[in-house]
Formats: structure tokens, sequence, C-alpha cells
């Protein structure tokens, strides 16, 4: 039997030097950057890396999948992200802890910041939960659907 709670991280010795694999690590950068692409449609992205019951606390606002869908496409609709600044990234066996800095713009074409630090949880090699506070550095909280958030 296949226990799919342990992180598919891979270690590999090669001349006495062990490598770690951080597989989630670049799961959630493939994801980030897919999902925030205009081109691509959120539903299918999100169904496709995102667990079923999948559950995220944002600044200690609560959403299940389908309202973080429509969380994204609200998003979507006000700003893009042009670059995601990974700083720190720990991966263990199904989790994650990131910090990073998305950055991109506004429709008005104003810069959009923010400090992200999360700890995300995967089963079967898809997000299961994400719990983060999310820092708006510079830009409105409305493009970024943080309003309910104050």
């Amino acid at each position: 039997m296949v226990n799919h709670k342990r992180s598919p991280q891979k270690a590999y010795k090669n001349f006495g030097i062990t490598i770690n694999i951080m597989i989630y690590t670049t799961q959630i950068k493939n994801i980030w950057h897919t999902l925030y692409d205009p081109q691509t449609e959120v539903t299918e992205v999100v169904e496709r890396f995102f667990h079923q019951n999948y559950q995220q606390c944002i600044n200690g606002v609560n959403m299940n999948r389908t309202e973080y869908i429509e969380h994204v496409r609200k998003q979507k609709k006000n700003m893009t992200i042009n670059v995601v600044d990974y700083k720190h990234v720990l991966e263990k066996d199904n989790e994650l802890f990131a910090i990073y800095c998305p950055k991109g713009k506004n429709i008005h074409n104003a810069p959009i910041e923010a400090e992200v630090i999360a700890y995300f949880l995967f089963e079967n090699q898809q997000i299961l939960r994400i719990h983060s506070m999310v820092r708006l550095i510079t830009g409105d909280l409305a493009d970024v659907d943080m309003q309910h958030n104050i």
C-alpha cells in the first residue's frame, strides 16, 4: 500500500553528497505561475492541483475550494502577477513552509506587492490546506480581493 501522505521528496547520493529534491517546492512554484497566468482557466488549475476537500485560512478568512476559485477570479480581474520572489522555503514530508512576495500591477497599471507567510499541507500530490498571513506592501486591498480582511 502506498502512503500518499508522504512527500515525494527524494534524496540522491552521488560521490558522498546527498541532494534533496524538493518536489512540493517546485510544485507550488508551478501552481502559482500557472494559476495567475492571464490565459489560464482558474477552475481547471484548481481542480487539478487543489484537493477536493481543500480548505484555507488567509488572515483569518476561511475558504473552501469553490470559494477559492471565485477569490482568484476576482483577483485576476483586478491585477496581474508578474513575478513571485521566494525568500525562504522549507519542505518536509507532505508539508511546506514558504515566505514569498508576489509582485504585479492592478488594472490601472499601479504596482502591487505583498508578503506572504504560508504553511501548505499536501495530500495525494494536491494542496489540501493552506494557512497563511498576507501583508499588502504596495497597492489597494480591493485589487487583491482582501478588503474583507481589514
